[in-house]
Protein backbone atom coordinates (compact mmCIF):
# COMPACT_ATOMS: atom_id res chain seq x y z
CA UNK A 1 0.00 0.00 0.00
CA UNK A 2 1.52 3.41 -1.00
CA UNK A 3 1.79 5.90 2.06
CA UNK A 4 -1.22 7.98 1.04
CA UNK A 5 -3.37 4.90 1.51
CA UNK A 6 -1.77 4.17 5.02
CA UNK A 7 -3.29 7.85 5.72
CA UNK A 8 -6.54 6.86 4.33
CA UNK A 9 -6.63 3.35 6.06
CA UNK A 10 -6.09 5.52 10.17
CA UNK A 11 -8.82 7.59 9.03
CA UNK A 12 -11.24 5.06 8.58
CA UNK A 13 -14.31 3.90 10.61
CA UNK A 14 -12.88 0.43 11.08
CA UNK A 15 -10.14 2.18 13.21
CA UNK A 16 -11.60 4.61 15.30
CA UNK A 17 -14.31 1.56 15.79
CA UNK A 18 -11.63 -0.56 16.84
CA UNK A 19 -10.57 2.17 19.26
CA UNK A 20 -13.98 2.08 20.86
CA UNK A 21 -14.37 -1.89 21.12
CA UNK A 22 -10.78 -1.17 23.23
CA UNK A 23 -12.55 1.25 25.43
CA UNK A 24 -15.40 -1.18 26.10
CA UNK A 25 -12.33 -3.88 26.76
CA UNK A 26 -10.55 -1.49 29.39
CA UNK A 27 -13.75 -0.33 31.43
CA UNK A 28 -15.39 -4.08 31.25
CA UNK A 29 -11.77 -5.10 33.01
CA UNK A 30 -12.19 -2.06 35.86
CA UNK A 31 -15.92 -3.60 36.12
CA UNK A 32 -14.23 -7.57 36.43
CA UNK A 33 -11.56 -6.08 38.90
CA UNK A 34 -14.36 -4.52 41.10
CA UNK A 35 -16.21 -7.68 40.90
CA UNK A 36 -13.03 -9.44 42.32
CA UNK A 37 -12.96 -7.53 45.11
CA UNK A 38 -16.41 -8.12 46.58
CA UNK A 39 -16.44 -11.48 45.96
CA UNK A 40 -13.00 -12.11 47.54
CA UNK A 41 -13.65 -10.02 50.88
CA UNK A 42 -17.52 -11.37 50.76
CA UNK A 43 -18.66 -13.67 53.17
CA UNK A 44 -21.05 -15.31 50.81
CA UNK A 45 -19.32 -18.36 48.79
CA UNK A 46 -21.45 -21.07 50.74
CA UNK A 47 -24.52 -20.42 52.41
CA UNK A 48 -25.43 -22.86 55.69
CA UNK A 49 -28.43 -25.00 56.42
CA UNK A 50 -31.64 -24.03 57.08
CA UNK A 51 -30.10 -20.32 57.43
CA UNK A 52 -27.98 -21.01 60.12
CA UNK A 53 -25.13 -18.74 58.54
CA UNK A 54 -22.90 -18.50 55.39
CA UNK A 55 -19.32 -18.37 55.12
CA UNK A 56 -16.49 -17.29 52.41
CA UNK A 57 -12.77 -17.08 52.12
CA UNK A 58 -12.08 -14.91 54.58
CA UNK A 59 -15.35 -14.52 57.85
CA UNK A 60 -17.94 -17.42 58.79
CA UNK A 61 -21.21 -15.51 60.01
CA UNK A 62 -23.58 -17.24 61.95
CA UNK A 63 -27.22 -16.18 62.59
CA UNK A 64 -28.63 -15.85 65.83
CA UNK A 65 -31.70 -14.38 67.99
CA UNK A 66 -28.93 -10.95 68.24
CA UNK A 67 -28.25 -10.55 65.06
CA UNK A 68 -25.47 -11.58 62.44
CA UNK A 69 -22.35 -12.68 63.85
CA UNK A 70 -19.28 -12.82 62.07
CA UNK A 71 -15.48 -14.06 62.78
CA UNK A 72 -12.17 -14.96 61.09
CA UNK A 73 -8.99 -14.41 61.52
CA UNK A 74 -7.08 -11.73 63.50
CA UNK A 75 -4.85 -11.05 61.20
CA UNK A 76 -5.80 -8.21 58.15
CA UNK A 77 -7.13 -10.18 55.37
CA UNK A 78 -5.58 -12.96 56.68
CA UNK A 79 -7.80 -15.98 55.05
CA UNK A 80 -9.63 -18.98 57.07
CA UNK A 81 -6.73 -22.02 57.31
CA UNK A 82 -9.00 -24.29 55.34
CA UNK A 83 -9.15 -21.82 52.92
CA UNK A 84 -5.65 -19.99 52.35
CA UNK A 85 -4.75 -21.65 49.40
CA UNK A 86 -7.69 -20.59 47.44
CA UNK A 87 -7.33 -16.99 48.71
CA UNK A 88 -3.72 -16.95 47.85
CA UNK A 89 -4.88 -17.60 44.33
CA UNK A 90 -7.71 -15.43 43.90
CA UNK A 91 -5.86 -12.64 45.58
CA UNK A 92 -3.11 -13.50 42.58
CA UNK A 93 -5.69 -13.17 40.20
CA UNK A 94 -7.19 -9.67 41.37
CA UNK A 95 -3.49 -8.45 40.93
CA UNK A 96 -3.01 -9.66 37.63
CA UNK A 97 -6.21 -7.94 36.83
CA UNK A 98 -5.65 -5.01 37.89
CA UNK A 99 -1.94 -5.45 36.43
CA UNK A 100 -3.68 -5.87 32.86
CA UNK A 101 -5.71 -2.59 33.18
CA UNK A 102 -2.18 -0.70 34.16
CA UNK A 103 -1.11 -1.63 31.37
CA UNK A 104 -3.17 -0.37 28.82
CA UNK A 105 -1.59 3.22 30.03
CA UNK A 106 1.44 1.83 27.87
CA UNK A 107 -1.13 2.63 24.41
CA UNK A 108 0.63 6.31 24.42
CA UNK A 109 3.75 4.96 24.18
CA UNK A 110 4.24 1.50 22.52
CA UNK A 111 2.57 -0.11 20.02
CA UNK A 112 -1.15 -1.22 20.19
CA UNK A 113 -1.10 -4.73 19.42
CA UNK A 114 1.81 -5.37 21.96
CA UNK A 115 -0.08 -3.71 24.81
CA UNK A 116 -3.03 -5.49 23.93
CA UNK A 117 -1.26 -8.72 23.88
CA UNK A 118 0.10 -8.14 27.11
CA UNK A 119 -2.96 -7.86 28.93
CA UNK A 120 -4.23 -10.74 27.30
CA UNK A 121 -1.43 -12.54 28.51
CA UNK A 122 -1.94 -11.85 32.10
CA UNK A 123 -5.65 -11.67 32.01
CA UNK A 124 -4.96 -15.34 30.93
CA UNK A 125 -3.13 -15.93 33.59
CA UNK A 126 -5.49 -14.32 35.95
CA UNK A 127 -8.26 -16.84 35.03
CA UNK A 128 -6.25 -19.78 35.26
CA UNK A 129 -5.07 -18.47 38.96
CA UNK A 130 -8.72 -17.61 39.83
CA UNK A 131 -9.94 -21.35 38.05
CA UNK A 132 -7.49 -22.95 41.11
CA UNK A 133 -9.34 -20.98 43.55
CA UNK A 134 -13.13 -21.83 42.40
CA UNK A 135 -11.47 -25.79 42.36
CA UNK A 136 -9.53 -25.53 45.63
CA UNK A 137 -12.14 -23.67 48.22
CA UNK A 138 -14.49 -26.78 48.06
CA UNK A 139 -11.37 -28.91 49.48
CA UNK A 140 -12.04 -26.82 52.52
CA UNK A 141 -15.54 -27.72 52.96
CA UNK A 142 -14.36 -30.41 55.68
CA UNK A 143 -12.96 -28.33 58.23
CA UNK A 144 -14.73 -27.89 61.70
CA UNK A 145 -14.91 -24.24 61.46
CA UNK A 146 -17.60 -24.46 58.86
CA UNK A 147 -19.12 -27.71 58.74
CA UNK A 148 -21.53 -26.86 62.18
CA UNK A 149 -23.26 -24.59 59.68
CA UNK A 150 -24.19 -27.77 57.46
CA UNK A 151 -25.31 -29.99 60.36
CA UNK A 152 -22.33 -31.77 60.64
CA UNK A 153 -22.80 -33.45 56.56
CA UNK A 154 -20.33 -31.23 55.20
CA UNK A 155 -16.89 -32.85 53.79
CA UNK A 156 -13.97 -32.21 51.10
CA UNK A 157 -16.40 -30.91 47.28
CA UNK A 158 -19.73 -31.87 49.80
CA UNK A 159 -22.14 -29.43 51.42
CA UNK A 160 -24.15 -31.94 52.86
CA UNK A 161 -27.30 -29.66 54.30
CA UNK A 162 -24.88 -26.35 53.01
CA UNK A 163 -25.73 -24.46 49.43
CA UNK A 164 -23.76 -22.90 47.07
CA UNK A 165 -24.06 -19.01 47.58
CA UNK A 166 -23.68 -16.05 45.31
CA UNK A 167 -19.94 -15.18 45.89
CA UNK A 168 -19.09 -18.29 44.65
CA UNK A 169 -21.08 -18.62 41.58
CA UNK A 170 -19.94 -15.01 40.96
CA UNK A 171 -16.23 -16.00 41.29
CA UNK A 172 -16.56 -19.03 38.76
CA UNK A 173 -18.17 -16.55 36.61
CA UNK A 174 -15.47 -14.02 36.73
CA UNK A 175 -13.25 -16.78 35.65
CA UNK A 176 -15.31 -17.29 32.25
CA UNK A 177 -15.37 -13.32 32.02
CA UNK A 178 -11.54 -13.42 32.30
CA UNK A 179 -10.89 -15.82 29.75
CA UNK A 180 -13.75 -13.83 27.44
CA UNK A 181 -11.89 -10.61 28.06
CA UNK A 182 -8.63 -12.42 27.53
CA UNK A 183 -9.78 -13.39 23.83
CA UNK A 184 -11.01 -10.13 23.24
CA UNK A 185 -7.44 -8.69 23.93
CA UNK A 186 -5.59 -11.67 21.89
CA UNK A 187 -8.04 -10.23 18.63
CA UNK A 188 -7.26 -6.30 19.70
CA UNK A 189 -3.56 -7.31 19.68
CA UNK A 190 -4.10 -8.83 15.97
CA UNK A 191 -5.80 -6.22 14.80
CA UNK A 192 -3.43 -3.91 16.05
CA UNK A 193 -0.50 -5.15 14.41
CA UNK A 194 -2.74 -5.58 11.27
CA UNK A 195 -3.36 -1.99 11.18
CA UNK A 196 0.08 -0.51 12.57
CA UNK A 197 2.90 -1.94 10.76
CA UNK A 198 6.42 -1.27 12.28
CA UNK A 199 6.95 0.79 9.38
CA UNK A 200 4.37 2.87 9.49
CA UNK A 201 5.80 5.93 11.40
CA UNK A 202 9.26 5.37 8.50
CA UNK A 203 7.00 5.31 5.75
CA UNK A 204 4.42 8.79 6.97
CA UNK A 205 7.89 10.38 8.41
CA UNK A 206 9.53 9.64 4.56
CA UNK A 207 6.47 10.57 2.95
CA UNK A 208 5.76 13.67 4.65
CA UNK A 209 9.48 15.25 3.91
CA UNK A 210 8.58 15.28 0.54
CA UNK A 211 5.36 17.12 0.66
CA UNK A 212 6.49 20.51 -0.43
Amino acid sequence: MDPPGHFRLYDTDFVQNGRAVTGLWASCTMLLGILDIVVLLQPSWVLGGEGSGQFGLYQVCEESDWGTDCRGPQGALEALPPFQTAAGFMVVALLLVLLSLACLGLLYFCHSGMVCKLSAWLQLSAASCQALACVLFPDGWDSPAVRHLCSYRSDRYELGTCSVHWGFILAILGTADCLVLCVLGFTLGKRGDTLNPTDVKDVKKGFSSVIP
